[in-house]
C-alpha cells in the first residue's frame, strides 16, 4: 500500500510551484526588458560618420569645392550637416565652396541626438599676388616668366603678358591733370580687378582683325597687320567684345586705358633704361611692321608699345572750344556753331609714336574720338 500524501504537504507543493514559476516569470521578463533596453542604449550610442572630398588636386585654383557625404548605422538616418559658417544643410549629402587655404572642419548630426565631425585641409588654392598671375579660361602659359613677361595663349593664337602690380595700386601720370579725365567704366574695372589681383594682362601685340564665325573682332596675334583707320569708339567696340567671341568666361577685354599705359611703362622702365622717355626703340622707319617683328620694340615680351602704330585708349582730353576767324558780321553765329561742335565731340588721348612719327611711348596726343588714321591703331587688355 502506497503511503498517503498529507493535505498539508500537497498544499506546500503546489504553493512551491507556483512561487517558482512566478519567479522563473519574473526571471524572463527582467531578461527581455535588459535586452530591450541594451539594444536601445546601443542605438543611442551610434555615432555619424562623415566623408569629406574635394573636386581637384590641381594647385592654382580660384576656388575649391569641398563634398560632404554623411551616414549613419541608425536606421533613424542623418538629420543635417552642419557647415564651418554655423549654416545647416538638412540632407546626408552636401557641398561647400572655398577662396581661402585653410582647415575646414564639418558636423553632421544624425536623428538619434549624436554628433560627430571631421576636418579637410585646402592647401591648392592660388592666393593673390603680383607673382603668382591667375589663368584665364582657355589660355594656357606658353613664354617666359613674370619677372621677365609672362605670356599666355588661347586656342586662337592671341597672346598676353602679365604686368604684375605689387601694391595694387595702377598709376595714371596725369591723375592731377585738369586738362584730362579717365572716367571709362572699364578703367574703374581694372582698377578695382588689380586692387584684388595685384595685376593684369596686356596685350602681347597691337591689335589686329579677326573674323570668327563671320564675326569681326580685335586680336592679339603676332606676324599679322594692325588694325588702323579706326576710330576710337569702333575700336573700343571690338575690344570690349573679344572677350566674349573667343568665349573667356569670367574674364573681359578692353581697349586700353591711361592706368593701363602708365602702369606698364612704369614696370618696363624699372627694366629698361628711359623706355618711356626716348625713341630708340620703336619703328619709326616711315613703314609700318606686322605685329613684333621690330626686335628693338620688344620689352618684357610686350611688342610694339613705343612705335609702328599709335594707339588710342579711354582717356579723354578736354580740349577748350575753338575762337573763329570769321568777319565780325557773322562772328556770333560761327561761334555759337564752334563751340556746339567742340562741346559735342569728344577728344580721346593716343599714346605712343608711329612708323610715321617719332614720339616716345609716354607721349600723350588728343584728337576727336570719330577721327580715323592710317597710322593710328589700338591695343587691349584682358583682366578678371
Amino acid at each position: 500500500m502506497k503511503p498517503k500524501i498529507s493535505p498539508l504537504i500537497m498544499i506546500l507543493m503546489i504553493f512551491v510551484v507556483i512561487m517558482a514559476g512566478i519567479a522563473l516569470k519574473l526571471i524572463i521578463d527582467k531578461t527581455k526588458s535588459d535586452s530591450a533596453n541594451n539594444g536601445k542604449t546601443k542605438v543611442a550610442e551610434i555615432l555619424p560618420q562623415l566623408d569629406l572630398s574635394t573636386n581637384t588636386d590641381e594647385k592654382y585654383q580660384k576656388t575649391i569645392v569641398i563634398t560632404i557625404n554623411a551616414t549613419t548605422e541608425d536606421e533613424a538616418g542623418i538629420d543635417s550637416i552642419i557647415f564651418p559658417d554655423g549654416s545647416i544643410n538638412r540632407s546626408n549629402h552636401a557641398t561647400y565652396e572655398v577662396k581661402q587655404n585653410g582647415t575646414y572642419t564639418f558636423k553632421a548630426k544624425g536623428k538619434n541626438g549624436q554628433m560627430a565631425s571631421a576636418s579637410i585641409e585646402v592647401g591648392n588654392l592660388q592666393e593673390a599676388s603680383a607673382t603668382e598671375p591667375y589663368m584665364p579660361t582657355g589660355f594656357s602659359h606658353v613664354e617666359g616668366e613674370v619677372e621677365n613677361g609672362y605670356v599666355i595663349q588661347d586656342s586662337f593664337g592671341n597672346q598676353f603678358v602679365w604686368v604684375p602690380v605689387k601694391s595694387g595700386k595702377m598709376t595714371r601720370n596725369t591723375m592731377l591733370d585738369k586738362d584730362y579725365d579717365e572716367s571709362n567704366n572699364t578703367a574703374s574695372a581694372l582698377v578695382n580687378s588689380v586692387a584684388q589681383n595685384y595685376g593684369f594682362y596686356i596685350a602681347r601685340y597691337e591689335a589686329s582683325l579677326y573674323e570668327k564665325e563671320g564675326e569681326k573682332t580685335a586680336s592679339s596675334i603676332a606676324n599679322a597687320s594692325p588694325w588702323t583707320n579706326i576710330t576710337y569708339s569702333e575700336a573700343a567696340e571690338v575690344a570690349n567684345k573679344a572677350s566674349s567671341v573667343f568665349g573667356y568666361d569670367g574674364y573681359q577685354t578692353a581697349i586700353m586705358n591711361s592706368y593701363a599705359w602708365d602702369t606698364t611703362l612704369e614696370w618696363l622702365d624699372s627694366c629698361f633704361e628711359n623706355y618711356s622717355t626716348n625713341t630708340s626703340y620703336g619703328n619709326y622707319s616711315g613703314n609700318i611692321q606686322n605685329t613684333g617683328v621690330t626686335e628693338s620694340d620688344r620689352k618684357n615680351n610686350i611688342c610694339d608699345l613705343a612705335g609702328n602704330v599709335r594707339e588710342w585708349t579711354t582717356e579723354i582730353y578736354k580740349v577748350k572750344p575753338a575762337t573763329t576767324n570769321s568777319s565780325s558780321k557773322n562772328k556770333k553765329k560761327n561761334t555759337t556753331n564752334e563751340q556746339t561742335v567742340a562741346e559735342t565731340v569728344t577728344y580721346r588721348v593716343v599714346r605712343g609714336g608711329g612708323a610715321n612719327l617719332s614720339r616716345t611711348a609716354s607721349s600723350h596726343t588728343g584728337y576727336k574720338e570719330n577721327m580715323t588714321d592710317y597710322y593710328w591703331g589700338f591695343r587691349m587688355i584682358l583682366y578678371q
